[in-house]
């Protein structure tokens, strides 16, 4: 799996192309989200039963607000979460615990649903990068998005035109792929919304060279080039 393209709930399920390796659905924040969703889940699956769907799930809601949202979620079987904005290790506990109530309540095995976490689209995630390793048999992989982490940090997210990116920017690769290192898993990069041409074949073949086994999108035009550089 190289590619993984983030849509939204309100999106065509039954239209979007399976083009994308993964789909990652953004639930958003209100019940109402949540339940388009698993709504789209239940729909892109009638169409397309073998491309795996995951849900975008933000770090800052509360235990309460998530095992409502969870309890919505996890009936549609996601075939796993991507966990953003995570500070550090013990909110993989709280949602690895979320979970096995969530998952014993809509009749699925404990641990059935795997977690991608970003830690670095955060600047405390980076740092306590060491923190994820051993706390959830569900870690699959840990992500970096350097667009985030430059707007929490409020400098350049992508290249000037030499080439060189911002220094925290630089660093959270590397961190990034130590904390994978770290918890023996594999390590993810979000593209740039705004990279094209010969900028996003460069940033797609830099990703596989330094290490990380997949990449995040938010838009299909990215997807031919994914495939060039991990094909």
């Amino acid at each position: 799996m190289y590619s993984l393209l983030v849509v939204r709930a309100t999106d065509d399920a039954g239209q979007l192309a399976p083009s994308a390796d993964a789909l990652v659905i953004i639930t958003g924040e209100s019940i109402a989200d949540w339940q388009a969703a698993a709504l789209f889940m239940t729909h892109r699956r009638a169409v397309d039963d073998e491309t795996p769907l995951l849900a975008l799930v933000d770090s800052s809601l509360d235990s309460d607000a998530l095992d409502e949202r969870l309890e919505i979620l996890i009936p549609a079987r996601p075939d796993g979460i991507v966990l953003s904005g995570v500070a550090d290790g013990t909110e993989l506990q709280r949602l690895d615990v979320a979970l096995a109530v969530a998952e014993a309540m809509a009749g699925r095995e404990p641990g059935e649903t795997p977690l991608i976490v970003m830690i670095g689209d955060n600047a405390s995630g980076l740092l306590t990068f060491a923190s994820f390793a051993g706390r959830t048999p569900r870690l699959r992989a840990v992500g970096r998005a350097a667009t985030a982490l430059a707007a929490e940090l409020q400098v350049p997210g992508s290249p000037d035109r030499q080439g060189d990116e911002s220094a925290p920017v630089a660093l959270s690769r590397g961190l990034t792929l130590l904390g994978a290192a770290k918890a023996r898993v594999a390590a993810l990069d979000w593209l740039d919304l705004s990279l094209a041409g010969g900028d996003l074949e460069r940033a797609c073949a830099a990703a596989r060279r330094d290490g990380f086994t997949a990449l995040i999108t938010e838009t299909p035009d990215h997807l031919p080039a994914i495939a060039a550089a991990y094909g």
